[in-house]
């Protein structure tokens, strides 16, 4: 503090030096006066200007106004994401509708040939068509060579061996004909 004190007064006695006098014409003439101008108020700034620590300013607003930004974006966010479950549940309620509704109409088609194929109502028709039921039933054997040659053809065997490719189809075209070309 002493010597900031000291300091303080030799900058006054500096500033006092610095103040002069003007004198307009010759000295030796007596009607000149002399002016004289004081600069004692204007002076330099010799000493670093006193440094204060300042508290930091708030910044709540910004993160406030960042926080409600984000928040506002993930509500857009969720909301959006709401809506694109919601439309999609939508279809897949729609999609089990249908299902269902093939389901139902599956067990309607099935339960009409099992129906449809019941012995009782194929004898009702076989009746109503003129057929009788058989008196007496019998199993007939059929030669495995005979079975694996129609199996292999698609014809049965004329007897006389293999039959050519020829042959078939002259056999196919005699039986169209007498079709009358119906197949």
């Amino acid at each position: 503090m002493a010597l900031a004190l000291r300091h303080e007064r030799t900058e006054r006695t500096e500033r006092t030096a610095v103040v002069r006098s003007r004198v307009h014409g010759g000295a030796a003439d007596p009607r000149v006066r002399g002016l004289v101008k004081a600069t004692t108020s204007v002076g330099h700034v010799t000493r670093a200007p006193k440094l204060e620590v300042v508290a930091p300013q708030r910044r709540t607003a910004r993160w406030v106004v960042t926080g409600a930004v984000i928040i506002c974006g993930l509500m857009l966010g969720a909301a959006a994401f709401q809506t694109q479950l919601a439309r999609r549940q939508l279809s897949l309620d729609t999609l089990d509708r249908h299902i269902r509704a093939a389901h139902e109409q599956y067990d309607v088609l099935r339960r009409e040939r099992a129906e449809l194929r019941s012995p009782g109502r194929l004898a009702e028709q076989a009746a109503a068509l003129g057929m009788v039921p058989a008196r007496q039933t019998q199993f007939v054997t059929i030669d495995p060579g005979v079975i694996a040659d129609v199996q292999r053809t698609g014809v049965a065997a004329s007897g006389d061996g293999d039959a050519t490719i020829e042959q078939e189809f002259a056999d196919y075209a005699s039986v169209k004909a007498q079709a009358g070309g119906a197949p």
